[in-house]
């Protein structure tokens, strides 16, 4: 929002009208004269080495070789850069180098807003791309819990359908235990008894009858 305030008012024609103002306040009759803002902005001389001239028309290199929407972007404190570096020039053809001096300060001033309106843009940029992938991350986050959330509703389900199989499992075996002991305990009891046992008895009875003729034979030989 302020990267915004700023540019609007730096680009205004208002402020233009200022800094125009500013900069012809330093440039002298002669200077305009010889030079001003009738020299094409493309055949003017290099400033000289280690100037704030030499300084703008760097940073000036550096926004022209960025693409064409972005210098779109800082069009007009390009433009007054140039034309003061014009006016500079107009001053040391009047061989003022003084307010030349001045002048190179004021365009590397206004190329100095230029790249600092280009790096605010950049961020501004960053900072929406940022802001973007965070929103992106956080849904992204969301959506995992909300499979996670399902994931666990369905974990809890089939751990209860096996607990339930399980117990169906536990009371089947021991209906069919139950079932087996009862089977067995029937059959113990319709069974029919050996008949061995039947011929011991008997066996049995036969000796009583040996006992009983003998104690007869015995009183009889007495008599």
């Amino acid at each position: 929002m302020l990267f915004r305030v700023l540019f609007r008012v730096l680009c205004s024609p208002w402020f233009a009208s200022v800094a125009l103002g500013a900069t012809l306040i330093f440039v002298p009759a002669e200077g305009q004269a010889h030079g001003g803002d009738e020299r094409p902005l493309t055949h003017v001389p290099p400033a000289p080495r280690g100037s704030d001239g030499a300084k703008a028309e760097q940073v000036l290199q550096e926004i022209g070789r960025q693409p064409a929407e972005v210098q779109r972007m800082v069009a007009e404190p390009v433009e007054q850069a140039r034309r003061a570096l014009v006016r500079a020039q107009g001053t040391l053809d009047a061989h003022d180098p003084a307010h030349a001096h001045k002048l190179y300060g004021v365009s590397l001033e206004w190329a100095e807003t230029a790249r600092a309106l280009l790096r605010a843009a950049d961020t501004e940029k960053k900072t929406q791309e940022t802001a973007k992938k965070a929103r992106e991350v956080a849904a992204q986050l969301e959506r995992a819990r909300t499979l996670l959330a399902e994931t666990q509703a369905r974990l809890a389900r089939a751990e209860a359908e096996l607990s339930r199989v399980e117990a169906e499992g536990r009371e089947a075996a021991r209906a069919a235990a139950a079932a087996e002991e009862a089977r067995v305990a029937g059959g113990r009891k319709g069974a029919t008894p050996p008949s061995a046992g039947g011929g011991g008895k008997g066996s049995s009875t036969s000796k009583g009858g040996g006992q009983v003729s003998g104690s007869s034979a015995t009183k009889k030989g007495g008599k």
